[in-house]
């Protein structure tokens, strides 16, 4: 289960620092949220340490320990001095007094964090880094940035955020404290003319971020498809999103853009589509993939050609982009990843699905 929890590290202190005060957050309230934010089971230990001055001056420093029965982990984890947010990843000083206006000092922000990512992750010159603007992000005391990079056709985009007073700047993931997780991720996803299997009223909504080319979502879609809709039928709902994994899959992005195609020609063949790109994956290939996902189309009941100008404009790509900055809000970071009535579930994990499906169904009285 750390594994969902390392969303991203925060790198392990030398330097002793003094025992700090208890703020407002509990110990009872952060594993709270992180039990419900990352779908760690009941039978899981989760413990809080003491919670130390760092670095920063703003923030504690604490760990967050996880033990299944068969070993022990630890999470370093930062909690703002109020007690409202916790991070996980890499924090670093951007400005060592508060700016009245970040917008002003922008340029400065921006070189102090491409040099501070070059530095920590390697990154050779060769590779040009530049800061997205800043804009407001869903947490009230931060913007948010991105850093991309390019390495001649190679792109990335990582996500970073810039307390509004420019002191700090995060590269990881930030967790509100103060709202309930379960609530926070279901508004987070977007439900609204989405692919999905099941009446839209169904007590319990599954929403998959899946990657084509990756074996396990194929797995997973067969587990769903013939045993988890046969079993729960119009109780559950399973709503489909796209997460291509485009750094180390080649041709999963194209097959997204195409199965969105599918969604906007014919809502009812998206499925159908679906199973059929999944269950040819050993075929496929960056050369090859165009033909074969026409042919697929085609077989499942699409116009071949309507299909091939959809896939050739990538007319459905900002369905798909919304899909991935979804999925990023959320921390996703693995296919297949599942949320299930809010609480996510990574891998395929048949017992532990059917457990929490059993136990939606009971809190809602519908089993």
């Amino acid at each position: 289960m750390l594994a969902v929890l390392s969303i991203a590290l925060v790198a392990s202190q030398t330097v002793s620092y003094a025992i700090a005060a208890k703020t407002s957050v509990t110990d009872k309230k952060i594993v709270h949220y992180v039990r419900e934010r990352f779908g760690i089971p009941d039978t899981t230990t989760l413990t809080v340490g003491p919670f130390q001055n760092s670095e920063y001056s703003d923030f504690y420093q604490t760990s967050i320990s996880v033990q299944d029965g068969k070993k022990k982990q630890s999470q370093l984890a930062l909690i703002t001095k109020d007690g409202h947010y916790m991070v996980i990843g890499d924090v670093f000083v951007a400005s060592p007094v508060v700016q009245r206006d970040i917008a002003a000092n922008a340029s400065t922000t921006d070189q102090k964090i491409v040099e501070y990512v070059r530095t920590k992750f390697h990154i050779p010159g060769a590779v040009k880094l530049t800061v997205g603007p800043f804009k407001d992000s869903e947490y009230t005391d931060f913007y948010q940035t991105t850093i991309n990079g390019q390495d001649g056709e190679k792109k990335s985009s990582t996500r970073a955020f810039v307390t509004k007073d420019g002191r700090y700047t995060v590269i990881g993931s930030i967790f509100n404290l103060n709202v309930d997780p379960r609530r926070e991720v279901e508004h987070t996803i977007n439900l609204d003319n989405q692919p999905a299997i099941g009446p839209a009223n169904a007590p319990v909504t599954i929403v998959e971020y899946a990657d084509l080319e990756c074996p396990t979502c194929a797995e997973m879609h067969k587990f769903i498809v013939q045993q988890l809709v046969p079993k729960y039928g119009n109780k559950i709902r399973v709503v489909l999103k796209e997460f291509p994994l485009v750094t180390i899959h080649d041709w999963a992005l194209t097959a997204a853009i195409a199965n969105e195609c599918a969604y906007q020609m014919d809502p009812a063949a998206f499925v159908r589509y679906r199973s059929a790109i999944f269950e040819s994956q050993d075929m496929i290939n960056a050369a090859n993939v165009r033909t074969l996902l026409l042919d697929f189309g085609q077989r499942s009941g699409l116009d071949r050609l309507k299909l091939a100008t959809c896939l050739d404009s990538k007319e459905s790509l900002p369905r798909i982009e919304a899909d991935m900055r979804e999925g990023q809000e959320l921390g996703v970071v693995s296919t297949p990843t599942l949320f299930i009535n809010g609480i996510p579930v990574v891998g395929l994990s048949p017992a532990r699905i059917y457990q929490m499906i059993d136990k939606a169904l009971q809190q809602a009285g519908s089993k």
